[in-house]
């Protein structure tokens, strides 16, 4: 018995689920202020439209779509934990965050571009 054709077509339907129509960017996710607490700090969130951010992948840099996330205070130094705040303030306003977005740093605030889809 050749089992080839069987496992091709149980491999052809798991890859087809894995490339699903993507969903809608942003459509879930309410633009607004959130307060998040990570640590015992508390630190502000604004999420709203913004241009398309950027990933860096093997190829360059590639757009991300999605909203914008903005969190402060933190200082220059504190990206990491302004990407952890950044996801929270983005589950809160119903969306997933995209830790492949590349953050910046200016004024005390750390920015997500593309970052809550």
């Amino acid at each position: 018995m050749n089992l080839t054709p069987i496992l091709l077509s149980g491999l052809a339907a798991g890859l087809s689920a894995c490339v699903a129509a993507p969903a809608p960017q942003g459509a879930s996710v309410k633009g607004g202020t959130y307060a998040v607490m990570q640590e015992g700090a508390e630190y502000q969130a604004q999420i709203g439209a913004g241009r398309a951010g950027k990933t860096l992948t093997r190829a360059g840099a590639q757009p991300v779509s999605g909203a914008t996330v903005r969190v402060a205070p933190f200082a220059m130094d504190q990206g990491k934990r302004a990407k952890d705040v950044a996801a929270q303030a983005c589950t809160q306003a119903g969306g997933r965050f995209q830790p492949q977005a590349v953050g910046g740093y200016a004024a005390g605030a750390w920015e997500f571009e593309g970052g809550c889809a």
